[in-house]
């Protein structure tokens, strides 16, 4: 006895496949906050790494990526961080959005997420409504895919790139401070 049709189960896999995508980023992104941190000043940007907001990770590396005087490195960064906020918005509808309305064996959603605002004086939420298919998720995940083979290059590329940043880094501290 089946309890769900094949195509909702395809579904709930494609959620699945999304959810794991998308620990590859954020792979990425807390290697490179410990590399930044431990390695290459980013105590001066911040005097605690951020361990678990998304959004906290990328404000992080953008103000650190901001003092690399490696023009190259230094304008690559903010493109990368910048598309994994864009996909965030997704990942967050869809994992933590829910399922409201679903005909069993469509392969398709209704769902709903509730978006709070810390708008002054006081907060508040909103409330996102959408529709989506297993084809819609699936493109998701494969799009976290490829954001996180860029993710976990970045903060493997630091790693490999500790000894010439830092001389970089030292040096222009040399002459900021010298």
């Amino acid at each position: 006895m089946a309890f769900t049709s094949k195509e909702d189960e395809e579904f709930f896999a494609a959620l699945g496949r999304l959810t794991i995508s998308w620990a590859r980023i954020e792979l990425g992104l807390d290697c490179a906050v410990d590399v930044v941190h431990n390695v290459l000043g980013g105590q001066n940007v911040n005097r605690t790494a951020p361990q678990t907001a998304l959004s906290r990770k990328i404000e992080y590396l953008r103000k650190w990526a901001k003092t690399v005087p490696e023009p190259t490195f230094r304008d690559a960064v903010p493109f990368l961080l910048a598309d994994i906020e864009a996909a965030s918005d997704t990942r967050h509808d869809l994992i933590h959005g829910v399922i409201i309305k679903m005909e069993q064996g469509t392969g398709e959603a209704e769902m709903a997420r509730i978006i709070h605002s810390r708008g002054s004086p006081t907060p508040s939420f909103e409330k996102k409504y959408f529709k989506v298919t297993t084809l819609d998720i699936l493109r998701a995940a494969v799009a976290a895919d490829k954001l996180g083979n860029r993710s976990v290059r970045f903060g493997t590329d630091l790693q490999d790139l500790i000894p010439i940043l830092q001389k970089m880094i030292d040096q222009t501290a040399g002459e900021v401070g010298g």
